[in-house]
């Protein structure tokens, strides 16, 4: 489910309290987790289904000042977009920078038509590093400043997801946890809305003398209050789910820090003289005067312009390399025809998918009359489509739908598994004429609509598409 939560309010966050503060950890088809994080899945998971691809037999390029490239050419229409890369790395204060990036986010935000968008890249991408071969994605920023590559890691890690991905990087964040801490800190703390219980019993706790030592740390659902620590330790742990949850879960840590910004607006006045405060925590090629210009696009772009996308299964497939290691194989008709819906829109047709698209079904019953589309907007119901059938990229189209006929659909992504028969409504706080348009639309029997009430939710009402709906005439 990954689809309502990007860039221009994130980045604003991130910016603001970045640049307060620091460092954000870690976010088509196009799948986005959804603000509430999607089922565990582990991630020591390998299904052993294919042999990886051939990629080019690549060697590392002496004294790589003399390694050129040219960075994708993005589509026209794409030219005023601006897209940040925001990096979170497990560094010590006074440590070198030359650490593998624990979090790898590309924040997208189109500042004329208020738009924005974020991207989570699995650490354990198995891509090709230019000039270097096949790697972890995350092993580009040690790699780059070990062959003194121009610009150091960060820029290796630039040109890794612009080649790979096909989108351009303009800038990049670069934050390590303790500068991450002293943002949400800053902020006073911030409140995220926990899905699910999380117990972690092997958490990594440093102490003196035992740097490898590990705690139990543990969430229970419901709204929390987080300080800087307790914001860390719910995005960061993964032994007990995935890297998968772990991604949505810092996306829920960033929605909330957007919205404690927006209500601390003096921040932004704030953040050049915090940047230096912050200059052993952050490191970034952005200037001051840049960083004010992006924050203040923050309150124009509405939560419903924001989207969010993790890059997860079935875009990637888990693999055993030769030497043994665990790694995601990456699907790239999947991911780039993701990539091109979110950063491109309809500038760039998406890449086909290897079997074609099953034909949506027809609309039966549309809110097309002013009065329908009057009460759809008053009631303003925020829908989350999740995808419950195998069909690739089901939930990014229903979605497209949904919004062309009036519905405000903030999220969009996989289900926690792709067998529904039948589709499922899950009502939150009581939009009851939302709720009934899509009863009607979807075909939905009494037995499939369930009432969890949760006025505290940021979404109001969850579809879960099943199979039945691809069959409707």
């Amino acid at each position: 489910m990954i689809g309502g939560l990007y860039s221009g309010y994130l980045f604003y966050v991130t910016v603001r309290t970045i640049v307060a503060n620091a460092d954000l950890p870690a976010i088509p088809v196009v799948q986005l987790p959804s603000i509430r994080a999607p089922e565990a899945v582990a991630e020591e998971e390998i299904e052993e289904l294919e042999p990886p691809p051939v990629l080019p037999e690549m060697t590392a390029v002496p004294g790589q000042a003399e390694l050129v490239y040219q960075p994708p050419v993005a589509p026209a229409s794409a030219e005023e977009r601006i897209n940040i890369l925001l990096v979170g790395i497990d560094r010590r204060n006074g440590e070198s920078w030359a650490y593998r990036t624990d979090t790898m986010i590309v924040v997208t935000i189109d500042p004329v038509n208020k738009e924005a968008g974020m991207m989570s890249i699995p650490r354990d991408l198995y891509l090709t590093i230019p000039g270097l071969g096949e790697d972890r994605i995350n092993a580009a920023n040690p790699r780059g400043y070990s062959i003194s590559y121009p610009g150091g890691g960060p820029s290796l890690l630039k040109h890794t997801i612009e080649t790979n991905f096909g989108i351009p990087i303009d800038y990049y964040i670069m934050i390590d946890f303790a500068g991450f801490q002293k943002v949400v800190d800053t902020l006073g703390g911030i409140e995220v809305d926990v899905p699910r219980t999380l117990h972690d019993t092997m958490y990594p706790m440093p102490k003196p003398g035992d740097p490898y030592a590990m705690g139990t740390v543990h969430f229970d659902p419901g709204l929390q209050s987080m300080d800087g620590e307790r914001a860390l330790q719910y995005a960061r742990s993964r032994m007990s789910t995935s890297d998968f949850d772990r991604a949505a879960r810092q996306q829920l840590i960033l929605l909330a820090i957007r919205e404690k910004a927006l209500k601390n607006l003096n921040i932004v006045t704030k953040l050049p003289s915090l940047i230096v405060t912050m200059g052993n925590m952050v490191k970034t090629d952005m200037k001051s005067d840049e960083m004010l210009e992006l924050a203040a696009l923050g309150p124009q772009i509405d939560l419903s312009n924001i989207r969010q996308l993790v890059i997860q299964k079935p875009m990637v497939y888990g693999y055993r390399t030769p030497s043994g290691a665990a790694v995601q194989l990456p699907k790239w008709d999947l991911i780039h025809a993701a990539v091109a819906d979110m950063f491109y829109s309809e500038a760039l047709a998406p890449v086909a998918t290897a079997a074609p698209a099953a034909p949506m079904p027809t609309p039966t019953l549309a809110p097309d009359d002013i009065q329908d589309l009057a009460r759809l907007a008053e009631e303003g119901a925020r829908i989350a489509v999740q995808n419950g059938t195998s069909e690739p990229n089901f939930a990014a189209r229903v979605a497209a739908i949904l919004m062309e006929q009036g519905y405000q659909v903030v999220e969009f992504g996989d289900a926690d598994r792709l067998d529904y028969s039948a589709t499922v409504l899950v009502d939150y706080t009581g939009k009851t004429f939302t709720l009934e348009k899509l009863i009607e639309y979807f075909h939905v029997s009494p037995e499939n609509v369930r009432h969890s009430p949760n006025l505290r939710s940021q979404i109001d009402i969850r579809i879960v598409v099943g199979q039945d709906f691809l069959t409707l005439p």
